[in-house]
């Protein structure tokens, strides 16, 4: 997901889903929004795109299957664990967008790569522009983990929450110096992140 995209764009392509619910969890960046309907996370995205109060009047907070496996998914990667993926829905996305969303989910914990060596990983040597606009398009950061996608000169790059973002989550995984807030396994509001509610 692009940083330019307006939280009434989220809202109002989320809200034609039917079913459509969110959660919160708390990430070293901050609140991270997971959306989802019974089937599928459909989104996931960083504070600075959401408005929570009015997210809250047009789309229930809840959780469902694929909700809860993100949950899972996010406890255990902020202790450096790798979990299944939930299932995301890459319906939007093109045969060739996929293939680098493929490559780009096999890049473990703590570690980086280029644009050009993801391009050339997924099969488009030479597309590391095509790859950045890939990057620019992912509805799920973290999931798919383009923070881990970095400039050839070792720059963090742009990336959907802000470079800020990008490297407190490369720090928090050990490969940016950067100092972190304190992390717990507490969602913000004061419920363990994995607890049915």
């Amino acid at each position: 997901m692009s940083s330019n995209t307006t939280a009434s764009g989220i809202y109002s392509r989320l809200v034609r889903l039917n079913g459509i619910g969110y959660e919160v969890f708390e990430l070293p960046s901050g609140p991270f929004f997971l959306f989802a309907d019974d089937l599928a996370l459909r989104m996931a995205a960083f504070e600075g795109s959401i408005d929570e109060k009015e997210l809250s009047r047009v789309i229930p907070r809840r959780r469902n299957a694929p909700i809860s496996a993100a949950l899972n998914f996010l406890e255990l990667y902020l202790h450096g664990e790798k979990a299944p993926l939930p299932p995301l829905d890459l319906s939007a996305f093109t045969d060739a967008e996929r293939a680098v969303y493929r490559s780009l989910m096999s890049v473990p914990f703590g570690r980086t790569l280029s644009y050009a060596e993801l391009a050339s990983r997924a099969g488009f040597a030479g597309g590391a522009r095509f790859v950045g606009n890939c990057m620019a398009k992912n509805d799920f950061p973290v999931f798919i983990p383009c923070h881990r996608v970095i400039r050839s000169d070792g720059s963090v790059g742009n990336f959907s929450g802000g470079e800020g973002i990008k490297e407190l989550l490369l720090g928090f995984e050990g490969s940016f110096p950067v100092k972190l807030r304190p992390v717990g396994r507490r969602t913000r509001r004061g419920r363990a992140s994995g607890s049915a509610g």
